[in-house]
């Protein structure tokens, strides 16, 4: 019995909905928290924001390891060939953003004197030393990227309901938890 290799396995569709899951709660989080700065007190929202953020860490490098050795090809064989380039480079600039945004926040963290506990439990070492300057402008690169992550979202939901209203082909349906 052959492998559909056009599908995506249970695995990849549950890693997808759950980096989906605990973005969502951490852009939540995020607009609720106060500015993060040299005076901010440690609190529930600012450590549930980096728990979050070594969470999305860890499962986004299960997601890239479980990706490299199942590979799905993210294109329909029809589609342009400027429309498959763009599916590509967003995909990857999603997994670019959410491996390295999270070390970037925690170096800030750790520059701005918090402490990184992942859910009061687990206590992981400062990135940078108090008052770092490079951590600081980690902290804006973090920012500017997680606003670029929004808006690679909206697009990449657009693509795909474009892509099931519009072509009514089955990129959508390839990803949904209930199969094709």
């Amino acid at each position: 019995m052959t492998e559909d290799r056009s599908s995506y396995r249970p695995t990849a569709k549950w890693l997808h909905w759950l980096v989906v899951l605990l973005v969502a709660t951490q852009f939540s989080i995020s607009f609720l928290m106060p500015d993060i700065g040299r005076n901010t007190v440690p609190g529930t929202l600012i450590n549930l924001h980096l728990s979050f953020g070594i969470v999305i860490l860890a499962v986004m490098a299960v997601r890239l390891v479980y990706r490299l050795g199942h590979p799905v090809p993210l294109d329909a064989a029809d589609a342009p060939k400027w429309e498959r380039a763009l599916a590509r480079a967003t995909h990857w600039i999603f997994y670019a953003i959410l491996l390295v945004g999270p070390f970037l926040g925690w170096a800030s963290a750790s520059s701005h004197r918090l402490p990184v506990v992942v859910f009061g439990m687990i206590p992981l070492p400062a990135l940078a030393a108090p008052g770092a300057r490079w951590a600081n402008q980690a902290g804006d690169v973090h920012a500017f990227g997680m606003w670029v992550l929004l808006a690679l979202v909206g697009l990449h939901a657009a693509a795909a309901l474009y892509h099931h209203l519009v072509r009514h082909d089955d990129t959508l349906r390839r990803m949904l938890p209930a199969g094709r």
